[in-house]
């Protein structure tokens, strides 16, 4: 008795575990690629940049100074940040010093006016400037300070003071 060959069945079976292997490597490829846009994690993982701005004194604000007296403002930069700016600028009926200073400043300057000279970003005895520096995350105190003796000083920000940094 001649036996028959089924060799159609078994390619067939053949044809469908190489199908069944190509979706389960197609659908492995695609949940990774899923997972890589995920928030969640994922070997693809990218983070997205985002630039913050903080105006940290407004445009058109106006306020005096009395003689041997400073106003400030105190600003944090967050650990991670980059490209960070500080920019704006002011006009002065008489002349003030204006600076950018870290805790530590602001502790001598407290102690000791004339210290204020020792800031990376000192400003100057001026009747104005444009404020343009350039920082690294930390602790500021932005200082308008009236070295006079005689004269309550008038400020006023002509472009706002701004923070802007990427995180």
């Amino acid at each position: 008795m001649a036996q028959k060959e089924q060799s159609g069945s078994r390619s067939g079976t053949w044809i469908v575990a190489i199908v069944v292997v190509i979706i389960v490597i197609a659908i492995f490829f695609y949940l990774e690629g899923e997972s890589s846009n995920s928030p969640y994690g994922g070997s693809g993982y990218t983070t997205v940049s985002q630039v913050h701005t903080f105006v940290i004194v407004p445009q058109g604000q106006v306020f005096s100074i009395n003689p041997g007296s400073s106003y400030s403002y105190n600003f944090t930069i967050p650990n991670g940040a980059y490209s960070i700016s500080l920019t704006g600028s002011y006009t002065s009926q008489g002349k003030i010093e204006v600076a950018i200073l870290t805790p530590t400043q602001y502790g001598a300057f407290t102690q000791n006016h004339d210290s204020i000279t020792s800031s990376q970003y000192y400003y100057g005895d001026t009747q104005g400037s444009t404020i343009n520096a350039q920082l690294s995350p930390g602790q500021y105190t932005l200082v308008f300070y009236d070295p006079g003796i005689f004269t309550q000083d008038t400020v006023t920000v002509v472009n706002p003071i701004t923070l802007t940094y990427t995180s």
